[in-house]
């Protein structure tokens, strides 16, 4: 048996009981996390049972819960009102707008994604804009992203031609950074890697593509704007990208203006989860001092009901997940078995599914369809 899944850990605890996080050794392809499989209580103790391991690294964290937050169209619309371009705010429709497809197949067939793309209506009815909000966690500079924003447009565009649109969608790109220093100097363009002539300027004819940054280093803690969750996403990776990750309770404190008890208590869920992670990516974990410590202004004497309560639903999501993700792969391994290469959008569709009955049921008609477009269709 290996140590990732010999791993055991007994902490004892006081009157709330703890969040471990338990790390491994960085192995060579990353740092080794455990999912909570199990806890039993003892008198003075619980003790935690790690299994499932997986490698996390900083940026698939960091981009999973920018995601995850962003794709609340809610939020993003928020997001756009107060730190997009105002020319372009004033153009569209925010009560309007809706998430667009991520992925696309490129006219040679290689499929490119986009971290999140939202349709906004003009306001004078005339068309659309297609917003593109870019992550880029933890880069040194912004080097890669002209290549990938002319990848993105072209993409949109194609996909956009073969539906038989005349008026194509204008894009607008923007480009939210989570580092510790904030970048220096001009955005770099396309026409940066070209060869230059005598005179220091690049040869040849080149379309630039402008985009916005948002840079969060940049931005003063305080001075974050914008809806209560837009400042919690903002707040709590402010935090945990500057540097000041031991200060992440002060981005919680917007979570005392949700009136509405569910979806503070899911809020809080996601954000603590979020921190967890992050801090694994350091070889850190989020002791429950400092949890409880985050909560009591928040839930007052309710705080420990709270931690309870919070991590005992996130052990029984994690385990549903695990087992949603298992038989996702089974019909992807039967649809492999019997058409050979499964299409990118199939496999992300099938691995979206977390509802197990209706995983059940995939299951069967991936056993029974004729082909994959047969499959497909009723996804």
């Amino acid at each position: 048996m290996t140590p990732c899944v010999r791993e055991r850990c007994i902490r004892e605890i006081g009157s709330v009981p703890n969040l471990l996080i338990c790390l491994l050794q960085p192995h060579k392809t990353g740092v080794f996390a455990h999912r909570v499989h199990k806890f039993v209580t003892l008198p003075g103790f619980t003790t935690f049972w790690y299994n499932t391991p997986m490698t996390v690294k900083p940026g698939n964290v960091f981009d999973a819960f920018t995601k995850q937050m962003f794709s609340r169209v809610v939020v993003f619309a928020d997001f756009l009102a107060h730190y997009a371009d105002p020319k372009f705010v004033a153009e569209i429709d925010l009560k309007k707008i809706k998430p667009a497809p991520t992925h696309y197949i490129g006219r040679d067939g290689d499929e490119r994604i986009a971290d999140l793309v939202f349709q906004c209506p003009l306001k004078n009815g005339k068309g659309s804009l297609m917003a593109v909000i870019v992550f880029e966690h933890q880069s040194g500079s912004l080097k890669k992203i002209p290549r990938k924003l002319h990848k993105y447009i072209s993409a949109i565009w194609d996909a956009e031609t073969k539906e038989g649109k005349k008026v194509l969608s204008a894009p607008y790109f923007i480009v939210l950074r989570t580092a510790k220093k904030p970048h220096r100097g001009a955005y770099p363009k396309m026409s940066d890697s070209l060869p230059k002539g005598r005179d220091g300027k690049p040869l040849g004819k080149m379309v630039e593509i402008e985009y916005d940054v948002v840079d969060l280093p940049a931005w003063d803690f305080h001075k974050l704007v914008g809806g209560t969750v837009l400042r919690l996403a903002l707040g709590i990776l402010h935090k945990m990208t500057g540097g000041a990750d031991d200060e992440f309770p002060e981005a919680l404190l917007p979570l005392r203006e949700i009136s509405d008890g569910e979806q503070q208590i899911e809020l809080t869920k996601e954000l603590l989860d979020f921190t967890a992670r992050a801090m694994q990516t350091h070889n850190r974990r989020l002791e429950s001092a400092r949890v409880n410590e985050a909560l009591k202004p928040i839930f007052r004497e309710r705080e420990q009901t709270m931690i309870k309560t919070i991590f005992e639903e996130q052990q029984d999501i994690g385990e549903a997940r695990g087992i949603a993700r298992g038989k996702a792969e089974a019909i992807l391994t039967i649809l492999r078995t019997r058409f050979k290469k499964v299409p990118k959008d199939i496999e992300n569709a099938v691995r979206r599914i977390n509802d197990l009955v209706a995983l059940d049921s995939w299951t069967v008609h991936a056993t029974t369809c004729q082909s994959l477009e047969e499959f497909a269709t009723e996804l």
